[in-house]
């Protein structure tokens, strides 16, 4: 291309491609709070009324981050989340999904990159989707305990963050202990439980 020839114009949909990746990188490298739609702008040697007319704010584009890739980590769970791989038994799934969830380093930064209160909404419903698809029957006790589950998927989803973020953590060690506390943790609420109502 010489000086006098105009450059192309990117389609839209390319274009919003590009906001979306540069917006994703820059919050994972920096954290959310600290990119600005300049910040971001910059990184793709454009103008900020550019990605203005993409993205009405950065929590435009974390919210579409977080839509695009929260879909697919829920799609790539989803076979390990049945009860045949899980017999009905959640700890059996905790280093399978613990592990999927390491090879997902970036999707998990984005979720734990901070954010308003649509942000933490978002972050909650992820949640309570895995705890929902944990594979348990409908009959089994752990139903009956929300809250059970849910410090299952928080903890899950907490520790491989922790774990692809930090090069000192022993992954493997880390999903062994959390198996082996989700399996006794259980135990002991439903123990406990029954107890009381005995």
């Amino acid at each position: 291309m010489t000086a006098a020839e105009p450059r192309k114009r990117l389609p839209s949909a390319d274009r919003r491609r590009q906001i979306l990746d540069a917006g994703a990188r820059l919050f994972v490298e920096r954290g959310f709070e600290a990119v600005t739609m300049g910040d971001i702008a910059a990184a793709l040697g454009t103008s900020r009324p550019t990605i203005y007319s993409y993205f009405t704010s950065p929590e435009g584009i974390l919210d579409a981050l977080l839509d695009e890739r929260l879909h697919l980590l829920l799609a790539r769970l989803e076979p390990l989340l049945t009860p045949a791989a899980g017999q009905g038994d959640v700890p059996n799934v905790i280093e399978p999904v613990f592990d999927l969830l390491l090879r997902e380093r970036d999707t998990l930064a984005l979720l734990h990159s901070g954010g308003g209160p649509s942000f933490r909404k978002r972050q909650h419903d992820f949640h309570d989707e895995v705890a929902r698809r944990l594979p348990l029957g409908s009959d089994h006790p752990g139903r009956a305990h929300p809250t059970v589950l849910l410090v299952v998927t928080t903890l899950l989803s907490s520790l491989a963050y922790r774990a692809a973020t930090d090069p000192a953590v022993d992954a493997a060690g880390l999903a062994r202990t959390l198996r082996a506390l989700v399996r006794g943790g259980v135990r002991e609420v439903l123990g406990h439980d029954d107890a009381r109502s005995g």
